[in-house]
């Protein structure tokens, strides 16, 4: 696992080269399914080397990146013919179909001219951006005008970077461009979504409106619209959540590469990185606002669906107060019912046991054994109380239980 993470540290060599040179970058993302993200595990490939002539391919997370570097033997008085095509990128990453995403195109020269302007003539750049590199080691120039052929052209004046320093400097220059370029792919989603984000922040608002005033047999069709509503907007966050958050990495990294530029001023020209980012930072937080104003909109919906709940649960609620007091007023009635049976219970019992005893004494008076009539006078409030009490104890026992 350890030789992984170190392997990491040296996953994107940069091509290093000298004197006066043509750099060709194209990065692209693959339109067909051929596993090639299973080839994104070694990240690069070899350096060919062929005549004068470096090809490097590189294999990030979403994209492609093949860089050809020409040797010159001379200065360049005239901007190169490409001879980078998308072709040819795509047979050397192995693939069959492809999007181009960027094109980059570095013209390097072995001096730095004390006046810039007869040389933007010559190559046809206007409206250029220029700056000092790497401690006015480098001068480079762009007016990122993107040409057919050649793409972004950025032309670099070498004074006394070497091998290295050079190769690392081109490098940082097609990572600036390609991130760029990476980043903004969200920049038309962010677009299209701006009149649907409009119009769901229209609804949002009416519905919120509608849930003060609704009248209970209102809830439901108010709770579908708000569900379908809430359905929408987090589809939307679904589909774009992972490009919005690929922009914002990929800025990030934009920023870091600017940075490692350590630009100084040309006079007379706006900066190299100003430039890119005075155009490129309004974009990027373009991207930033609609995906913080989609999440609010979702959150938002998420809080009036929570408040129509809360309210039909507190209706229900109150629904359920009253006829939990119906029962109530409905077991008391019962209980009254109850005791005032409980009552005549006691009166039909003793009613019973005395026709009984009666019962019993006249035939006991026709077999001959005469008993006084007091004895059944007394007899009645002793029956009674007798049954009075075994039904309070029966009573009493059953309310324990």
């Amino acid at each position: 696992m350890s030789g992984e993470f170190n392997a990491e540290l040296h996953a994107r060599p940069s091509t290093y080269f000298t004197g006066p040179a043509f750099v060709e970058h194209l990065a692209f993302m693959p339109t067909d399914d051929q596993g090639w993200h299973s080839a994104a595990l070694t990240t690069a490939r070899p350096t060919h080397v062929s005549a004068g002539v470096q090809t490097r391919v590189e294999f990030h997370t979403e994209f492609i990146t093949v860089t050809r570097v020409t040797a010159m033997a001379t200065n360049a008085e005239h901007w190169p013919m490409p001879t980078l095509t998308a072709a040819d990128a795509e047979r050397e990453a192995g693939v069959s179909a492809a999007r181009v995403i960027y094109r980059l195109a570095v013209l390097v020269r072995n001096d730095v001219p004390d006046d810039l302007l007869p040389y933007l003539t010559q190559f046809g750049f206007a409206d250029t951006a220029a700056s000092y590199i790497g401690g006015d080691a480098a001068l480079i120039c762009s007016d990122f005008h993107d040409s057919t052929d050649h793409g972004c052209r950025v032309l670099l004046f070498n004074r006394y970077l070497n091998s290295y320093r050079l190769g690392r400097m081109v490098r940082r220059l097609c990572e600036v461009e390609t991130y760029r370029a990476m980043a903004l792919l969200s920049l038309p989603q962010a677009r299209k979504l701006g009149p649907e984000l409009a119009s769901y922040d229209r609804r949002l608002a009416d519905l919120a409106s509608r849930n003060r005033t609704v009248e209970p047999d209102g809830h439901k069709q108010l709770l579908n619209e708000i569900s379908t509503l809430s359905a929408h907007l987090i589809s939307a966050a679904a589909e774009t959540r992972n490009r919005f958050g690929a922009t914002a990495a990929y800025a990030k990294i934009v920023e870091e590469r600017i940075g490692d530029l350590r630009e100084t001023h040309v006079p007379g020209f706006q900066r190299f990185g100003v430039f890119v980012m005075r155009r490129f930072r309004p974009a990027v937080r373009t991207c930033e606002a609609t995906a913080l104003r989609l999440e609010q909109l979702s959150q938002a919906a998420m809080h009036i669906l929570d408040l129509l709940q809360t309210r039909i649960q507190v209706e229900v609620e109150a629904q359920n107060a009253v006829q939990i007091q119906a029962l109530a007023e409905r077991a008391a009635t019962q209980l009254k019912i109850q005791r005032a049976v409980e009552g005549l219970s006691v009166i039909a019992i003793s009613y019973y046991l005395l026709s009984l005893m009666k019962t019993a004494m006249e035939a006991a008076d026709h077999a001959g054994y005469h008993i006084s009539p007091f004895v059944m006078l007394i007899s009645i409030p002793i029956v009674i109380c007798a049954v009075a009490l075994a039904i309070f104890r029966v009573r009493e026992a059953f309310e324990k239980e």
